[in-house]
């Protein structure tokens, strides 16, 4: 398939109550970007081969702690699923496919194997959106159990996640509990794209980053920010029209923007090369 095909998979699939968006097949439509006949049956297949060899190990354990640690040993000392802490922004960290084939990935795309199996299971495993690092935990009525999927699985008490904020965020950061709040696919999914966002635009490949952007859209059509990002992708690839309509559509919803004098400045730019152009 090409862009336009993927884009409207993609929009298919998330435009659905959250609830009910299949979290594994749209992170893997994600990739298509890179990989343009990504065979996505094939990899959700292999998850939920990987989940029904979990169902078989756990069909006896009734207490969660068993049922976590049983998951972790199958997924991180069985398969070998590790955090790739030696070239962390390589964007495969950020696809699903690639994850499931070479079994690194980042704290994120991990946490996604995790909540795939999970929720093939039917087990309350959630993912839950640390600053700067993000984990997953079992949440039921009788019991919480955050772990990090990036670290093997390892078991985070309030001291150890206050700990993992301080090593990538803040040095001083005090724990708040509505760090451990459970997030929604779309969150999820919304991260995801930043991470591949950032690692785009670091190196320069503007194509890429408006690709990522206009998911980004697609997921919050409001999101100033990104409305912004996409006016100004749109103007250094010399798509001039959509700049335009970009730059105005953030002008209008924040006119007193820090940066608005700025965005009127390459919003007069679109314009002049469009009208250069006819």
């Amino acid at each position: 398939m090409n862009y336009a095909a993927w884009r409207k998979y993609f929009e298919r699939v998330i435009t659905v109550p959250e609830a009910q968006i299949p979290l594994a097949e749209a992170a893997l439509i994600l990739a298509s970007d890179e990989y343009l006949d990504l065979d996505v049956g094939l990899y959700l297949a292999r998850l939920e081969d990987m989940a029904q060899h979990v169902r078989a190990r756990v069909a006896y354990f009734s207490e969660p702690r068993a049922i976590v640690e049983t998951l972790n040993a199958y997924l991180f000392d069985e398969l070998g699923f590790h955090g790739n802490r030696t070239d962390y922004y390589d964007p495969r960290n950020s696809y699903l496919n690639d994850v499931l084939e070479r079994r690194t990935g980042l704290p994120i795309t991990l946490s996604v194997v995790v909540l795939a199996i999970a929720q093939r299971l039917q087990i309350p495993i959630y993912g839950i959106g640390l600053p700067g690092h993000f984990c997953v935990k079992w949440s039921d009525s009788n019991e919480e159990i955050v772990f990090d999927p990036f670290n093997g699985g390892e078991i985070l008490d309030r001291r150890a996640v206050e700990a993992r904020v301080r090593e990538t965020v803040n040095p001083l950061i005090a724990f708040q509990s509505a760090w451990l709040d459970a997030v929604g696919t779309k969150y999820i999914l919304t991260r995801m794209l930043q991470n591949l966002k950032s690692v785009f635009v670091r190196a320069e490949e503007l194509e890429r980053a408006w690709r990522v952007v206009d998911k980004l859209l697609l997921l919050d059509p409001r999101a100033g920010d990104e409305i912004r990002d996409f006016g100004l992708l749109s103007l250094k690839l010399g798509a001039h029209r959509q700049a335009a309509i970009s730059l105005e559509q953030y002008l209008l919803a924040h006119s007193d923007a820090a940066d608005a004098d700025l965005m009127r400045v390459y919003l007069r730019r679109a314009l002049e090369e469009i009208e250069r152009l006819n």
